[in-house]
């Protein structure tokens, strides 16, 4: 896969997981929010406060075999009561439902509803159902090369395979550049597991990241099953992940259970065009493919022009005894090369110039990603301060040493997962710093690349005036012949260089063009309003917010 494409592909993922990941800390402050709209008085007669809306946060616990099989699905639901209503109406498909913090009874009617008398509380509650799935993985193992099951695979030793496949089961119509198609609401799927290093060994992942205390390996690995299909990716040109696989030398195999999240409301963040268009940027696109076209032409001749120039050389040093007889003829050529170079001046400041606008979006795009970081930091404090862990703030700096200290002490899973995130982005955010310090270096580069032609312009002009004079100094032509062909050389040499760079960085962009990104907005934002839309795995009354995130949990293998 391209490496540009990549990283589009990335930027895209990390923004969603980082929005996402602020957004589960900012439900206090959504609360807050609410709580203000109640007590807010309008004090202009011809405006009314609107009534908040009750949001119920559901959180949706399965338990599954270690395969994958789902054995039990118990959901927690949690109404919050904003305005402070004497009864709450609710909508649910759960079965033995049961206060769990409370007193409050609640009545059933018809259409799955609950009407639940909170007396100005918030409610909370849970109960278990039996129905499919928005999303679920299977889990597969291999010994040795083998499929084995659960029990087989259990106290054997070998080369061993873990494997999450995961499966998107919810879609929803939505309107694609005016035909209906169904589009899998979007879920990211993060799988985590502690594996003893006494059992494991050369541990590998694929689709994910690795964490060595020295006793433990912690594997985490992401997914996003149904992303390739909705989004119409052609997987040649970028592949977004649906499995995760895990492979280790073993002793003895036994592993703990291993822990899922899945959660929608990360797609829900994901901010496009105030308009949702995408209009002018394949233009744009088509328009720099096309004078990135017109540069490579040049960049190829000229390179061709110094190969022919070298191979001329030594017929140079032999001919310069004739070079006074000539100098009619050298006049013409110079005059014809201070035209060329006239060209190549154009062309060498038209690429200084692109290089240098480039250079200046560097610090604009550097601060642009220290900012997220910073905010995903300010994330992960608030995080572990609501938490009640006494440590220390965290920064891009300290952030790692920190963690690995709270870990090694607590073991805490949030902490690993926090960790986990936090090392994803730092590592985009150093290669983004080590991007922006190549373009420095390529604009420096030009710059010198567009002094140097201008000093050759400048000399071709001299050659072209000075043509009557060269007779004069053939001795001294004669003596400086060698350092001309090494600087002939040199030249060569470097518009190669410049030739593929420039070839390397026009795939870069005519892949870019080739994903159709007007299409690709289209679709990210038609699963934006479906990520917002699925508030609710048990059911939600029309008039309530909500939101809902999947934990699953295999059993052990012992």
């Amino acid at each position: 896969m391209n490496n540009t494409v990549k990283k589009v592909i990335s930027i895209i993922l990390c923004t969603s997981l980082i929005t996402g990941t602020i957004g589960y800390g900012a439900y206090s402050a959504f609360d807050r929010e609410h709580n203000k709209q109640a007590t807010t008085v309008v004090r202009e007669e011809t405006k009314s406060v609107p009534k908040p809306k009750t949001v119920k946060d559901e959180t949706v616990y399965v338990l599954s075999g270690a395969d994958g099989n789902v054995r039990k699905v118990i959901v927690s639901d949690w109404l919050k009561n904003a305005s402070g209503a004497e009864s709450l109406t609710d909508s649910s498909v759960l079965t033995d439902i049961e206060n769990v913090k409370g007193d409050e009874k609640f009545t059933a009617g018809s259409d799955n509803s609950l009407v639940w008398e909170s007396g100005g509380n918030d409610i909370y509650y849970q109960g278990y159902t039996d129905k499919e799935l928005p999303v679920s993985f299977k889990v597969s193992y291999k010994l040795d090369g083998r499929d084995v099951t659960p029990e087989e695979i259990a106290g054997k030793s070998g080369r061993a395979v873990i494997r999450f496949d995961y499966t998107n089961n919810t879609s929803e119509a939505a309107e694609i550049n005016g035909k209906q198609e169904n589009l899998c609401v979007p879920y990211a799927m993060l799988t985590g597991m502690i594996l003893d290093n006494d059992v494991f060994s050369n541990v590998e992942i694929t689709n994910g990241g690795l964490i060595n205390d020295g006793s433990r390996t912690i594997a985490a690995g992401m997914a996003f099953p149904g992303l390739q299909e909705s989004l119409k990716i052609d997987p040649e040109i970028a592949e977004i992940p649906n499995y995760i696989e895990v492979s280790a030398d073993v002793v003895d195999f036994r592993m703990a259970m291993t822990v899922t999240i899945a959660a929608n409301d990360v797609f829900s963040d994901i901010s496009t065009a105030s308009d949702g268009s995408s209009d002018g940027i394949g233009d744009s696109l088509s328009e720099l493919t096309s004078a990135m076209d017109q540069l490579i032409n040049g960049s190829s001749g000229l390179y061709d022009g110094l190969c022919t120039l070298l191979e001329k050389s030594n017929n140079l040093v032999k001919g310069i005894d004739k070079l006074a007889e000539g100098s009619k003829t050298l006049s013409d050529g110079a005059k014809n090369l201070d035209s060329g170079a006239s060209e190549l001046q154009t062309g060498t400041n038209q690429l200084n110039s692109g290089l240098q606008e480039l250079n200046g979006n560097s610090e604009t795009l550097n601060g642009g990603a220290k900012a997220v970081f910073d905010s995903l930091l300010a994330a992960a404090n608030a995080q572990i301060q609501s938490s009640g862990l006494a440590l220390p703030e965290l920064t891009a700096e300290n952030y790692s040493d920190i963690l690995d200290q709270a870990i090694a002490a607590t073991g805490a899973q949030p902490l690993v997962d926090l960790k986990s995130q936090l090392d994803g982005y730092n590592t985009f955010y150093q290669g983004l710093l080590s991007y922006t310090a190549g373009v420095s270096q390529a604009a420096d580069g030009a710059g010198a690349l567009k002094g140097g032609v201008d000093s050759l312009k400048t000399g071709a002009s001299q050659i072209s005036s000075g043509a009557g004079e060269l007779y004069s100094g053939l001795k001294k032509l004669q003596e400086s012949t060698p350092a001309l062909i090494e600087g002939i050389k040199q030249l060569r040499d470097g518009s190669k260089q410049l030739s593929d760079g420039l070839q390397k960085l026009y795939d870069s962009v005519k892949t870019v063009v080739d994903v159709d990104v007007a299409g690709l907005m289209v679709r990210i934002n038609a699963l934006t309003e479906i990520s917002e839309n699925y508030k609710a795995f048990s059911g939600i009354s029309d008039d309530m917010d909500g939101k809902v995130k999947f934990f699953f949990r295999t059993d052990e293998i012992a």
